[in-house]
């Protein structure tokens, strides 16, 4: 055996000096789709998010007292960003593109443009009436100052019906609105509103990086010239650097809380500071092999596979308190140092390996969950807790052999512990409460799964309050609904898209929706476009020129002076085409937001802000569907639903597999029907109050947190299979607790600590988590050092001759 080990520890070695390297490479994922189920809605939105991840919109809020120099910064502030390399453009003003670029306008293409809202306006302005209204309009612009420049225009369109179209409030991204294609403008000119267009991915770390920081180099100038101007950067690739700081910033602040809470209680059970210098390194090493592990299974770590380095080191501890305890157990049994180390290893191999392997196998069944970013996290703390293990069996009881060769400390007694079931009465009542926790368990059920995704706010993300800021501001609302039409064929998404378009219009308008952008509102599909003309060529425009020339003259105006426009009358063009195919940058933006494609077609994505009022987002949702019934309405409010569902599914086979793997190696390890049982009553009772506490404190749960629970199975099975293993060996349950408590509340104090640190992080899935397995860990504590004590008495208690009062 010892050749054995001595072959281990070169390997553990080399290993050690490889994972080093591997470690630097490590990246951490921006992306959340990662947290998504698999899910039909959670798909599309996975998917939506990778195609048009790279032309997410960095919108610039510009706020400020005096509406001039509010203008100003905003010029300045839109010159110094189209001076990055990082930026693509820099939308000032809602795109209004002529009917047919690079020509005059014709009056007759304005139906091409022309919702159903503009289409009704159209309709009305070719009534003699509507000619009327809108010719003493005109002929008010051509007595104003200035009036030169809009003359050749008018000549060519006196009725304005060109302009009819974008006379309403237009909205592109982001509750970004413009009222007939001016600059994002509100609050009387206070407040104003870039769209700044970054080049490269939101996902891409470097990118995300790069583009924030030029950005705000930029900005920053315009702060210093204008310090009565507050300007605000948000947008996807902010959102994205601050994601993956506070991931970073989470990693290290609960890897290292969780390193230092269970050197605490290391110390203070065992009363030997210099016991860490036995178990940290190899601990260091478990966590550091897992990590290169990562680098190796994962091209990038999810956000809640970060919690790994704190789980790891919180619950691998445990073999440490373990083996160290066995060897001061033979030290002072008058072993030599050499000695006590041979028995420490030969003791506890056995029963440490089986408890790491259990913990390992139960984070392992979340490979069967259909989250990516818990599959991840399953994945490596599996690994961890059994690397952990093995290290720790190599190095810790030669180093511990060479720490305590002098005398050995006294042994910590809690003889409290014993005495809470020394009786068979109290034995009694401790299984009476046992019974009574899961009957209140199974009466009031599991907590409530009141949200699927946890919110990334303002108080995590600053970038994500500036959303909410200028929703404030241009209107609008967060949580928007993407209905997505998705087809192999482009023109076929585009026309289904305009579809839903033509229907969020109409809500709109009757106050049904909050508002809506597509790219149908600025560059509709060519289907859209003749199926408007349709509608134009049924109101007769040729049969309207002699009504439209004596309604020239009855206002006064020169009917030769607009010979242009009767002759469009007369001839409507049935021209059409593909506006946003042109040469207009900002066009061009408005179609790589809304239209996207991959290897399995194109998406049409129409942004919808629902209405706060649930009946009436119902019913636009029946309406929206019907006008697309192929497309699909996703979103992230819309997650909470999909995560509910996945957890339905996924928590029965999570929890029965981590069961399974419990029950085996509690009978690999136990061999006692009467052992097995009590172990798994342990752990029943143990989730029932995990369930309890968590609606008595009020704790937050949702997928994250709930897929906690069957981990909990292995790894508090780790206090009772050591105390069922002390049953073997001493005379009585009560030597068995003399021995064990000490031991087992360390270890369920490490684990608890290794959990508790991530309530530090700013991720609240990560805190939540923290939460669960915290009080998990005590109340399997709890419940191992009292129902086995209590099974023991009750059921064996002829074998194991309890004290009697």
């Amino acid at each position: 055996m010892r050749t054995s080990v001595r072959l281990l520890r070169i390997v553990a070695v080399l290993v050690t000096v490889l994972s080093v390297v591997l470690v630097t490479r490590l990246k951490l994922s921006t992306d959340l789709t990662e947290l998504f189920p698999k899910t039909v809605e959670a798909e599309t939105l996975a998917r939506v998010t990778h195609v048009f991840g790279g032309g997410d919109v960095a919108p610039v809020l510009v706020r400020g007292d005096d509406p001039g120099e509010v203008e100003r910064a905003a010029h300045e502030a839109a010159t110094a960003l189209r001076a990055c390399g990082s930026i693509a453009q820099v939308v000032e003003e809602m795109p209004a593109p002529a009917a047919k670029p690079g020509e005059p306008p014709d009056p007759t293409a304005a139906w091409r443009f022309a919702g159903p809202s503009a289409r009704d306006e159209l309709a009305r302005a070719v009534t003699p009436e509507g000619m009327r209204r809108r010719l003493r309009d005109t002929r008010a612009l051509l007595l104003a100052p200035g009036a030169g420049e809009v003359a050749d225009t008018l000549a060519r369109d006196p009725l304005r019906l060109t302009m009819i179209p974008w006379e309403g409030r237009v909205e592109i991204a982001a509750g970004a609105r413009a009222n007939g294609g001016g600059a994002f403008v509100a609050k009387e000119g206070r407040a104003r509103l870039l769209i700044v267009e970054p080049r490269g991915r939101a996902f891409d770390s470097g990118a995300a990086a790069r583009f924030t920081s030029e950005a705000e180099g930029a900005i920053d100038g315009v702060r210093r010239a204008h310090p009565n101007v507050v300007l605000s950067l948000t947008g996807g690739h902010v959102i994205a650097k601050q994601t993956e700081a506070m991931m970073k910033g989470d990693l290290q602040k609960s890897g290292v809380l969780s390193g230092v809470l269970a050197s605490i209680v290391f110390v203070l059970t065992f009363r030997r500071p210099r016991a860490l210098v036995a178990v940290l390194p190899p601990l260091a090493a478990g966590t550091l092999w897992t990590t290169a592990l990562a680098t190796l299974f994962y091209p990038r770590l999810s956000a809640i596979a970060t919690a790994f380095a704190a789980v790891v080191v919180g619950v691998g501890v445990d073999t440490g308190v373990h083996v160290y305890g066995r060897l001061l157990e033979a030290r002072r049994a008058g072993h030599s140092p050499g000695e006590a180390a041979e028995i420490a290893r030969r003791e506890t191999w056995k029963p440490t390996l089986g408890a790491a392997i259990a913990a390992g196998g139960a984070f392992g069944c979340l490979v069967l969950s259909d989250v990516a970013g818990m599959r991840q996290l399953g994945v490596l703390c599996a690994f961890g807790e059994v690397l952990t293990a093995v290290a720790i069996l190599l190095v810790v009881p030669e180093v511990g052999a060479w720490l305590e060769r002098g005398p050995p400390p006294r042994e910590l007694r809690l003889p409290l512990v014993a005495a809470l079931t020394g009786t068979r009465p109290r034995a009694l009542f401790a299984l009476a409460l046992a019974a009574f926790a899961i009957a209140l368990a199974l009466a009031f059920g599991a907590p409530t799964i009141d949200h699927g995704v946890v919110a990334l706010d303002a108080r995590v993300l600053p970038a994500a309050g500036v959303y909410d800021e200028i929703y404030a501001t241009f209107g609008g609302t967060r949580g928007q609904l993407l209905v997505v039409s998705a087809d192999p064929d482009e023109a076929r998404a585009r026309a289904r898209s305009d579809a839903v378009a033509e229907v969020a219009e109409k809500l709109a308008a009757d106050g049904a929706i909050e508002g809506f952008d597509a790219l149908g509102t600025i560059a509709p599909s060519i289907a859209a476009q003749r199926a408007r003309l349709d509608v134009r060529n049924a109101l007769n425009l040729p049969e309207k020129r002699a009504l439209l020339a004596k309604t020239l003259a009855d206002e006064g105006f020169s009917a030769d002076a607009f010979e242009p426009a009767l002759e469009a009358f007369a001839h409507p063009t049935e021209v059409v085409n593909d506006v946003s195919a042109g040469d207009d940058p900002a066009l061009a933006w408005v179609k790589r937001r809304h239209l996207g494609k991959d290897e399995r077609g194109t998406l049409a994505v129409t942004f919808v802000r629902l209405s706060k009022d649930p009946a009436k987002a119902e019913q636009a949702r029946a309406w929206l569907r019907a006008a697309d019934p192929e497309a699909v309405q996703t979103g992230f409010a819309d997650l909470e639903v999909s995560l509910k569902d996945t957890l339905s599914r996924d928590l029965p086979r999570v929890l029965v597999a981590a069961f399974a793997m419990v029950v085996i190696v509690l009978g690999i390890s136990l061999r006692r029907v009467s052992a097995i049982a009590l172990a798994v009553l342990v752990l029943v009772v143990e989730i029932a109050i995990v369930l309890l506490l968590s609606r008595v404190l009020g704790v937050r749960w949702h997928v994250y947190d709930a897929l906690v629970l069957p981990v909990l199975l292995g790894i508090t099975l780790d206090e009772a299979l050591f105390l069922l293993e002390a049953t073997k060996r001493k005379a009585s349950v009560d030597d068995a607790l003399a021995e064990q408590a000490p031991l087992a509340v360390t270890t369920a104090l490490t684990t608890a600590a290794g959990f508790g640190a991530l309530i530090v992080c700013r991720f609240g899935g990560l805190v939540d988590v923290g939460k669960v397995g915290a009080l998990g860990s005590a109340a399997g504590l709890v419940c191992a050092l009292l129902v086995i004590p209590a099974g023991f008495r009750v059921w064996t208690a002829r074998k194991q001759s309890p004290r009697r009062e």
